[in-house]
């Protein structure tokens, strides 16, 4: 029986799951609602960084199962979203051309949190066993 401890973290996890497979490319390859393209336009841009997250969503799908087990993963996982959004939030506020990213990967920051903040909880109530 799965624990409910490691009920938000797995709606967190299969939350990436979701923007790694599906929205994520779809924003940024049809560039939904701004904010999701350097200028000027570079598919290639689009492509690398497409596919990171492709990766990023199969992965997470992977450590959905047992998510302490992959608590390395999930960790790269949110200090990366921080490092992203921050990075595109101080471009965001810094230069008037990227203000699109606000609406666009600056909300990475939140999905970066949400998940940093749901393994710290699990990682702290759970067995000691169960992350052997």
């Amino acid at each position: 029986m799965q624990s409910p401890t490691l009920l938000p973290l797995k709606s967190a996890i299969l939350a990436w799951v979701v923007m790694g497979l599906v929205g994520i490319p779809a924003l940024v390859f049809f560039d939904l609602f701004g904010g999701w393209r350097w200028p000027p336009y570079n598919a290639i841009h689009d492509q690398m960084i497409v596919s990171i997250y492709v990766t990023a969503g199969f992965c997470a799908l992977r450590a959905v199962r047992q998510p302490l087990r992959h608590a390395s993963f999930l960790w790269f996982l949110a200090w990366s979203s921080f490092a992203h959004g921050g990075v595109m939030l101080f471009h965001a506020l810094n230069d008037p051309t990227h203000r699109g990213h606000l609406v666009g990967d600056v909300w990475i920051l939140a999905g970066g949190l949400a998940l940093a903040v749901t393994l710290r909880q699990a990682e702290r109530v759970a067995p000691r066993t169960a992350m052997e």
